[in-house]
């Protein structure tokens, strides 16, 4: 009997294979006109696997790939007869004919969709650890994460509620004699969270059966809606945003590896508060409104949040703060798997651009059991991933202790808990796209960060000077400066080159005339306003209100201002 001699071989998006020594669980099924034949193996797939499939007419070839550090991976390969080209419905491989010999790489993720689970019911209370981020169906509507099914008023989702978004066109104040919005140049856009592409809830890490276990970590991911065309040359573009550290705000702590209050576990005495699904909701859809700001740039990009648990206290735990991501390679392998995972879930190809029904937990495992099944476009032709295209880092308040070691650290400092082959990426590689640098009111006491004002500046401007095509863009208020003039606390950045306005009192504003950077600083009586618009976002803060709103509306700000100035 004529057989067909299929090869097959795993990579990472690295495009190295798994580490020597590990094994996978393989199933090839092959079906001919006299039905399916499955195989069972246990292969180490550190190199190239070839296996012989008894069925000259063979139809259908399934091969289902189990590997413990990896998410599972399938692909069918399809024909209509034996000289017909042979399709395959995985973005993530490549297959290659050669007379009755295939060859078939695939790549393997450590990302995965978060698992949803409903609310509690009404009446009762959920309490501890939860199985995955809470859904909400509602009649007329189809399965989202909770949040963005709750009606706002009168009686629309949120995920279909329109309001107005307003952003800066220039980080300088124009009127001082003015109150809240008109002290500033801005332009408003309609928009509906819906209109402005897909979010996801993502998983980043070990399988929940990996031994020993390995960390997870919660990501929150937006893409926008996009020509239907192949992603650009250059390369899928990511603004990577950190939140401020989950530490001392009443989240659940959790010790390494983080198997345990995180990230799906509600608050104590609570109905149905997740509080680390919360914080992505509260920054990027909520009160941040970093998605409507990237939507209305006219630069939109991938944002990519991680949201990190908050450590038991004592140094033992401490020193796994920020970790993986406060190196370059950490936070590179987060980057590259999130663009390829995206590829792989069909973003950035044909018509992908607005087809976004698979997205916002439509499609996401419910109740342990597996993902929804979706049809699944074939192809003859190999679809190539994309690349890491620039990558902006950008992040609020305390986040600077996660974000300022990207500065200079290249390498994962605890590789014997974040193995480097699982969560390393390439710093070289990570260097030579990293583009922009936004600074939302980063935290700058000394006492509260262990971060000197001096060492940051000096570390940023040598990144700055580390290429002709970076970007930096710094936004403070009040709240973060005090009352030093931004000229003693930005002392070397106040000598580069650059125009500057001012509003006495109130603010000033420096760029340099090529536009490559942008320092705005504002008083708290600029940010503070006697009354505000109804329905205008982000809520400008109000007189009676705490003052200490200035600060996220500050970030808010310079999100917007930062989105439309990216360099795409």
């Amino acid at each position: 009997m004529a057989t067909t001699l299929l090869t097959f071989a795993v990579t990472d998006v690295l495009g190295r294979p798994p580490q020597a020594g590990t094994v996978a669980e393989v199933k090839l099924t092959w079906t001919d006109a006299r039905g399916p034949v499955t195989q069972h193996l246990t292969v180490p797939l550190d190199r190239p696997v070839t296996r012989a499939v008894p069925a000259q007419e063979w139809s259908r070839i399934d091969l289902d790939v189990a590997h413990p550090d990896y998410v599972p991976e399938s692909v069918a390969l399809t024909r209509s007869s034996p000289d017909a080209p042979v399709y395959w419905d995985n973005r993530g491989t490549a297959v290659t004919r050669d007379g009755d010999a295939l060859s078939l790489t695939m790549e393997l993720g450590r990302i995965r969709q978060s698992p949803l689970t409903p609310p509690p019911f009404t009446g009762t209370r959920a309490r501890g650890d939860q199985p995955g981020v809470f859904l909400q169906e509602t009649k007329g509507q189809p399965r989202r994460y909770a949040v963005l099914n709750q009606p706002a008023p009168p009686a629309t989702p949120l995920w279909l509620e329109k309001v107005t978004v307003r952003t800066l066109t220039d980080a300088a104040p124009a009127r001082a004699g003015q109150d809240g919005w008109d002290r500033l140049r801005t332009t408003d856009q309609v928009v509906a969270l819906a209109d402005t592409g897909g979010f996801l809830w993502l998983e980043y890490g070990g399988n929940d059966g990996a031994l020993p276990p390995q960390p997870r970590f919660l990501v929150a991911v937006w893409a926008p809606k996009a020509p239907p065309s192949p992603v650009r040359a250059g390369g899928m573009d990511v603004v990577c945003y950190f939140t401020p550290s989950t530490a001392a705000r009443g989240y659940p702590v959790s010790a390494y590896p983080f198997r345990t209050n995180y990230p799906y576990s509600v608050k104590r005495d609570t109905t149905a508060d997740q509080p680390y699904v919360v914080v992505g909701y509260r920054h990027l859809l909520r009160d941040l409104n970093l998605v409507q700001a990237q939507h209305v740039s006219g630069r939109p990009t991938v944002v990519v949040v991680p949201i990190l648990p908050a450590l038991p206290p004592g140094k033992a735990n401490e020193r796994f703060a920020w970790q993986p991501f406060n190196s370059q390679e950490g936070t590179h392998r987060l980057l590259l798997e999130v663009v390829r995972f995206l590829h792989r879930f069909g973003y950035g190809g044909s018509a992908s651009g607005t087809d976004f029904s698979r997205w916002q937990g439509s499609t996401a495992p419910v109740g342990g059991l597996p993902a929804l099944p979706t049809a699944r476009r074939s192809s003859s032709v190999p679809t190539p991933p994309p690349t890491l295209g620039n990558v902006t880092v950008s992040g609020f308040s305390s986040a600077i202790m996660g974000v300022f070691p990207l500065l200079t650290r290249k390498e994962i400092s605890l590789p014997d808990h974040f193995p480097r082959h699982l969560f390393g990426g390439d710093a070289a590689a990570f260097d030579a796209v990293w583009r922009e640098w936004w600074d939302l009111d980063l935290a700058l006491k000394t006492e509260d960060t262990g971060i000197r004002t001096a060492d940051y500046e000096r570390r940023l401007l040598q990144w700055f000077a580390g290429g002709d095509d970076r970007r930096l863009r710094l936004y403070h208020c009040e709240h973060t400066m005090g009352n030093t003039p931004p000229a003693q606390r930005f002392a070397a950045l106040a000598r580069l080159p650059h125009k500057a306005g001012a509003l006495p009192g109130l603010s000033e504003e420096w760029h340099s005339e090529d536009g490559r950077w942008t320092a705005a600083f504002y008083r708290a009586g600029l940010l503070r306003a006697r009354t505000r618009p109804a329905g205008v976002l982000p809520l400008f803060p109000l007189e009676t209100a705490d003052a200490r709103l200035i600060h996220p509306f500050t970030a808010a700000l310079g999100f917007g201002h930062a989105s439309k100035l990216r360099a795409g």
